[in-house]
């Protein structure tokens, strides 16, 4: 019984045994491990490990970079540039900032050579004689209306009554306007155009001026009285006038 149990329980444990055995002729062989030594090197490898690699692919880098921004730029619109304002630095003094100090700025007062003093005595000399002379003959034509009249009708000019009475009161306004300097350019104005259509229509007419006989010719006095009104229409009456007193308002305003 005992022989029997034990071969039973041998065979089959034999059979196992033979069955799950490895064989050494049909196992397949294990590839021995690859040391890092051993294993080749990529580019990132020699990026790493060679410095004149890794400074000659920086330098590429930075070419390839410079060029497309240069090209960027080159594409990109160009913007108008913007005013710039530069502000002026105060001045610091004791640690404390002062404002700039005011620019001093000259300014020339432009005096008229006819307002000085030679100037006004000169204009105002000249505007009391005119104004004489002026005043007498408009009080004489007003006073003898009849003469007056009939010098006009010897004349070309229409409504010799109405006339004589209109030219006398302008010369008395005149006289009036020369003494005080008040509107000085029109009185000259006024007696140029008084003293000429005197001269045209009066005193010359179709004949000539000159006298057989006499040292002058008709006329001078109203020819002088002319060239007096021109200078008053183009220098105004001076600096001891009324107008100078209004010129200087102006300009203050």
């Amino acid at each position: 019984m005992a022989e029997n149990r034990s071969d039973e329980q041998g065979v089959p444990g034999d059979d196992w045994s033979a069955d799950t055995a490895p064989s050494a002729s049909t196992s397949a062989p294990i590839p021995a491990p690859v040391s890092a030594a051993s294993a080749p090197e990529t580019p990132q490898d020699l990026l790493t490990t060679d410095p004149a690699v890794s400074a000659e692919h920086d330098r590429l880098v930075a070419e390839r970079a410079a060029r497309r921004q240069q090209r960027l730029q080159a594409l990109a619109p160009k913007p108008e540039p913007e005013p710039v304002v530069v502000a002026a630095a105060a001045p610091v003094v004791g640690g404390t900032v002062r404002p700039p100090a005011p620019v001093a700025e000259t300014v020339t007062v432009l005096q008229r050579s006819n307002d000085k003093w030679a100037g006004s005595l000169g204009l105002f000399l000249l505007r009391l004689v005119s104004a004489a002379i002026m005043g007498v003959h408009g009080a004489n034509k007003l006073l003898n209306l009849p003469a007056a009249t009939e010098t006009l009708q010897n004349t070309v000019l229409p409504v010799p009554g109405i006339l004589a009475i209109v030219i006398g009161a302008a010369e008395i306004g005149i006289a009036i306007a020369l003494v005080f300097g008040l509107l000085t350019r029109v009185a000259g104005l006024g007696i140029a155009l008084i003293a000429g259509g005197a001269l045209a229509f009066v005193q010359w007419g179709p004949w000539s001026p000159f006298v057989p006989g006499s040292a002058g010719f008709n006329g001078e006095l109203e020819l002088l009285l002319v060239a007096v009104g021109i200078v008053f229409l183009l220098l105004g009456g001076g600096g001891w006038s009324v107008d100078r007193g209004f010129r200087s308002r102006r300009s203050a305003e």
